[in-house]
């Protein structure tokens, strides 16, 4: 985008002007079209002032503006900060460092390049593409180690290091000069790590890599079923693997399941219902206090679906948070390319009613449990201590 690069960046912003509007089912159905094209004008008018990754974050907030959870732009990340951050009930911390600044560790973040955090969470929130709260707090983590936003949204001045200050648990804060990283290293470095001992973290902990996978809690006769991404696996089929589920529970008399979505963000959720539909049929489990889900808020579009399947034809009791996505809304997503820059815009074409009541923004459980910071340093699930009546066991896995 070199050479006439003014013009070229009209031109993309005049076909998403045009475009998004009439490839989108329903693009107006929250935000005023005014409101739409008065951004996609003043952007116009600013580009002269602004450089290419302040127009990357424009173009972010303008999406993002519609409210549409699955409506977003994806942007590759060339650098990042070599670190992942969670946002707790009590603020947002820091939770791996990939082997470096350990001293931070398990620190809540208060100041990043001298901002405050919620300023740098205000700014943040202006491009992500949310319905609500639980999904912002489960996105917007992902969204602060990437400098190019961070940089766009000029709350770093450069591409190099930046200066964060964190907050011990007795209050003290320090800051440390960050050093940033090419995000191929880091994504090899985190693919190293995945065999990393795993043993003394709580289950919903563990295999995140895996789509599916199980294991019996044999002093308490429950099968615990944590459902990643519902998808297939390259070695076996959700159908087959839930198959297998269904001839253990018969076979041992499985009094208990727990069914975790609390970590999917969807994908075809047709894949479950063979499963659900034996699962209403099972006189061994489906009574009250036998089934239990657990939701969270990264539980969105298909999981979300599978979570209405499972409270309509089961006796199931939700636990946990209010799910990121929101019963009623936009999906069945396509893409198109923004013809210079090549971003690309992600974007609704169906809409899901699931509900009568439009304006309930999350599935919200019927025992809710927060995500601590204190539940996450001592490798507790409240959500599994709460099943399983707070007992302890020794947990083995079927298969």
């Amino acid at each position: 985008m070199e050479n006439d690069w003014l013009g070229k960046w009209t031109e993309d912003i005049d076909q998403l002007e045009l475009e998004l509007p009439q490839r989108h089912k329903n693009l107006f159905f929250r935000l005023e079209k005014k409101d739409f094209y008065e951004q996609i004008q003043n952007l116009k008018k600013d580009l002269v002032n602004l450089d290419n990754y302040m127009i990357y974050a424009r173009i972010m907030a303008i999406v993002a503006s519609i409210r549409d959870a699955h409506t977003t732009v994806t942007m590759s990340v060339a650098k990042v900060i070599p670190f992942e951050f969670y946002w707790f009930s009590e603020g947002i911390y820091l939770v791996d460092t990939f082997g470096e600044n350990n001293d931070a560790l398990n620190c809540r973040v208060t100041y990043l390049n001298g901002i405050p955090i919620d300023e740098v969470i205000q700014r943040l929130t202006s491009i992500v593409s949310c319905e609500n709260k639980s999904f912002l707090r489960a996105q917007l983590p992902k969204y602060l180690p990437a400098v190019e936003l961070l940089y766009g949204l000029e709350i770093i001045d450069e591409f190099e290091d930046v200066e964060i200050t964190f907050e011990l648990q007795n209050g003290i804060a320090f800051t440390e000069t960050v050093t940033t990283c090419e995000y191929s290293n880091l994504k090899r470095k985190i693919i190293k790590d995945v065999g990393v001992s795993q043993d003394y973290l709580p289950l919903y902990r563990k295999n995140k890599s895996k789509n599916f996978w199980s294991f019996f809690i044999e002093e308490h006769n429950t099968l615990y079923f944590k459902y990643n991404s519902c998808r297939d696996m390259q070695d076996t089929t959700v159908e087959d693997f839930c198959v297998d589920l269904l001839h253990f529970i018969n076979q041992e008399e499985v009094k208990k399941l727990v069914i975790d979505l609390r970590n999917n963000l969807g994908g075809d959720s047709t894949l479950l219902d063979p499963f659900i539909e034996e699962l209403s049929k099972c006189k061994i489990l489906n009574r009250e206090g036998s089934i239990f889900v657990i939701l969270g808020r990264e539980t969105f579009s298909s999981a979300l679906l599978n979570a209405y399947s499972l409270k309509n034809g089961t006796k199931a009791i939700f636990v946990g948070e209010a799910t990121g996505g929101k019963p009623n809304c936009y999906g069945e997503v396509l893409y198109f390319d923004l013809k210079n820059s090549k971003l690309r815009i992600r974007y609704s074409t169906e809409y899901y009613k699931i509900i009568k009541d439009d304006k309930q923004l999350s599935f919200f459980p019927e025992v809710n449990f927060e995500v601590t910071i204190k539940d996450y340093l001592d490798k507790r699930d409240p959500c599994m201590d709460y099943i399983l009546s707070g007992t302890r066991g020794q947990v083995h896995c079927p298969r």
